[in-house]
């Protein structure tokens, strides 16, 4: 990803292919192609647009151009960003790109705009209809479609991007859905650009130290004998000025150092010409030891002799700390900008790799199902579904890295994940590792996402064994932390609470210092070829992250190393629901329509359904599905249709059916999103869900839910 600044607008966007009408489907997680365009100009769409914020470190100076590629791209006669500014209480208008321009005026806070709702409820606002609503008075009259989507990170809202369309209800699904998609991209470019503005500040102000603090100035004879000495030279060393004139200027140095002293000044007197630079330590009158910086440097006379030396001595201290400050706001610039390269790869790959495990776990359960309950392959079988289900959890982690807030967080027993993870790790790891297990005494929950908690702790665990080589102790620990208002050190970002703190500890070879602190950076790794991504580690850090907790690790060379992870503790549940063994599905009846654009997942939901006793007609895309629809649509009892699929996708072919027969049954699928989409789509809130991939159980239960085997409705 280039860091280079740029001020020209991003290349490689594809014309606009014309518009259609879409219902109402804002803060969808997917990296979606508009209608007309295939998945990889619409990735390749985001990965431009991507591209040019990421190489613009003054994100504003690109916008426009953005803006306007997006408004002629998704036929828009207008699309504008306005940063929040939370001190003023406004929104303020930063770029806009498309035909009409329109009036861009500060909108405040306290005005009943649908610009300001998006910011206060954190969700889009679409208004299909914008003279019809009172949240929209003072708009032109060919303004009439209007979409505002909050321009969101993981802790905070920066704005709001406007849309703006001519005709009612034209800004289509899945052009929302790209909208959507820029407007995180933009969000993480605002964020990572005020931190670039920062760092700005952080030179600045080092510089500023540099060049106008009073440097200590003194002049001396060849041989060192002190001659004049400015006022400041004699404050840093708490002398007055007559005390130091005489006296040899080496003199004035530790003890410990004044060899290291002597060896620069003498260089320079051989070389003649030229200066030295080093640190070192002085004493001052009270005794004290003060680290300066130190610049010798030999004046020549008329003829070009040497004739004096010249001492330039500066307090470093402050400049260390601004040094500090400077290196920890160029860390968060740099981890900004890997994680975010990081979530643009997550959300282009999840999606495939669900649908392959929708293959694995659809055809695992499918010859489950055709076994007899104690057939020897039942318990092999079984553990196929689950680590599927294990894999399926990676591409959620891999999807939250791009849209963490799209999340469906419950509270987690954290002794319940150390005891299924210390079960794991005794079946898998050497017998020459001992896991020790401390729990809390008291009961500690975390608000997590399912399987999430299980799989950081894993992925530790698995570091943490590869550490030992020949074999130590694995200690899994849990304890309640407080954190008091105002605290230092790493939870100082983190607000005061309580945490549940859960450790990881083993005897192994431990951390070189230099290594510490880049052991959660992305692909960064210390083990051999072949034996690690670097992904564990940074996955464990965006986990912790994205559920408000932090993250360190102690580690001393050859004495092991601990991390430990902390998490917002929350209340416990009522009550806790435990999931049933496998059992048979029940037989079905009816016809389905299973349409899916993946050959070998509509091969396994026809197959599996044909074996449950369903009769299936199956499509491989929308205009093919709503074809057999409209012809056999008295003997379809419900229909099981991808979200999507090139050429119509799911919800447009879903409108087309539910005009011919409005009472229409519709499973929606997808390996994207986990249902919030059909939630904003007022249309099909009625349909239901089921999320890739899925077991032959869960696609039974899924359609017996949305009433297949009824008598048809009509």
């Amino acid at each position: 990803m280039s860091t280079t600044p740029t001020n020209r607008p991003p290349g490689g966007f594809l014309p606009s292919q014309g518009s259609g009408k879409a219902g109402h489907e804002p803060g969808s997680s997917s990296n979606l192609p508009s209608r007309g365009v295939g998945k990889d100009s619409s990735l390749s769409f985001l990965l431009d647009v991507n591209a040019a914020l990421a190489g613009a470190l003054d994100v504003e100076s690109v916008l426009e151009g953005v803006l306007a590629r997006l408004a002629d791209r998704e036929n828009l006669i207008r699309a504008r960003i306005y940063r929040l500014d939370e001190a003023a209480g406004e929104l303020q208008p930063v770029g806009c790109g498309g035909r009409i321009d329109g009036q861009a005026r500060t909108i405040a806070l306290r005005e009943e705009t649908y610009q300001v709702e998006a910011i206060k409820t954190k969700e889009a606002v679409y208004i299909p209809r914008a003279a019809e609503d009172p949240r929209c008075l003072g708009f032109e009259p060919e303004e009439q479609c209007l979409l505002a989507v909050p321009l969101r990170t993981t802790t905070r809202v920066l704005g709001v991007l406007e849309a703006v369309a001519a005709d009612p209800d034209s800004i289509r699904p899945l052009s929302r859905i790209l909208i959507d998609q820029i407007a995180t991209q933009a969000a993480l470019a605002m964020e990572r650009s005020e931190l670039y503005r920062e760092l700005r500040v952080s030179e600045e102000r080092f510089r500023s130290i540099f060049e106008q603090v009073h440097f200590g100035v003194a002049l001396a004879s060849l041989d060192g004998e002190l001659t004049t000495i400015n006022p400041a030279f004699a404050r840093l060393l708490g002398y007055a000025r007559e005390e130091l004139r005489g006296r040899r200027f080496l003199d004035t140095a530790h003890l410990q150092d004044a060899p290291v002293a002597r060896q620069r000044l003498q260089y320079l007197l051989e070389m003649g010409s030229g200066q030295v630079s080093y640190e070192t330590r002085y004493l001052t009158k009270a005794g004290e030891t003060l680290w300066c910086a130190t610049q010798l440097s030999l004046l020549h006379d008329a003829t070009g002799r040497p004739a004096n030396l010249l001492a330039m001595v500066q307090d470093i201290d402050e400049r260390r700390r601004a040094n500090e400050e400077h290196e920890r706001l160029q860390q968060q610039l740099f981890q900004a900008q890997k994680m975010e390269a990081l979530g643009t790869l997550a959300g282009g790959i999840a999606h495939d790799f669900n649908n392959l495990l929708s293959v694995m776990m659809g055809f695992a359960s499918l010859a489950r199902q055709r076994l007899s309950s104690d057939h020897p392959l039942q318990e092999s079988l079984g553990m196929i579904e689950q680590s599927a289900e294990h894999a399926a959890d990676l591409t959620r982690q891999l999807l939250a890295f791009a849209r963490p807030d799209q999340q469906q967080v419950k509270p987690v027993s954290v002794s319940a994940a150390l005891e299924r993870v210390r079960r794991m790790v005794a079946r898998t790891f050497n017998r020459n590792i001992t896991v020790n297990v401390r729990k809390a005494d008291e009961a500690l929950w975390v608000g997590v996402v399912p399987g999430y908690l299980e799989q950081a702790l894993l992925n530790m665990c698995i570091n943490a064994r590869d550490a030992m080589p020949q074999g130590g102790t694995l200690t899994l620990d849990a304890f309640p932390t407080t954190i008091e208002p105002g605290p230092t050190g790493l939870e100082a970002t983190n607000p005061s609470g309580r945490y549940a703190s859960i450790s990881v500890q083993d005897t192994g070879m431990g951390i070189a210092p230099e290594a510490t602190s880049r052991v959660f950076e992305p692909f960064y790794t210390t083990k051999e070829p072949g034996r690690g991504t670097g992904l564990g580690l940074a996955m464990v850090y965006g986990f912790v992250k994205n559920h408000g907790g932090f993250v360190n690790v102690q580690s001393e060379p050859g004495r092991g190393a601990r991390f430990t992870m902390s998490l917002p503790l929350v209340p416990a549940p009522a009550a806790q629901r435990n999931t049933g063994a496998y059992g048979r599905i029940p037989p079905g009846w009816g016809t389905i329509l299973v349409v899916d654009d993946e050959p070998l997942v509509r091969a396994f939901a026809v197959e599996g359904l044909k074996g449950l006793g369903y009769q299936v007609y199956a499509a491989e895309n929308g205009k093919q599905a709503f074809e057999i629809y409209q012809k056999h649509r008295r003997e379809i009892d419900c229909v099981l249709m991808d979200l999507i699929m090139p050429e119509a996708g799911g919800l447009e072919t879903f409108r087309r059916m539910k005009a011919v027969d409005p009472l229409v049954r519709v499973v929606f699928a997808s390996g994207y999103s986990t249902g919030e989409i059909l939630g904003d789509a007022p249309d099909a809130r009625s349909a239901a869900f089921i999320g890739k991939p899925y077991t032959l159980e869960g696609l039974s239960i899924a359609l017996r839910k949305a009433g297949a085997g009824e008598p048809h409705r009509g």
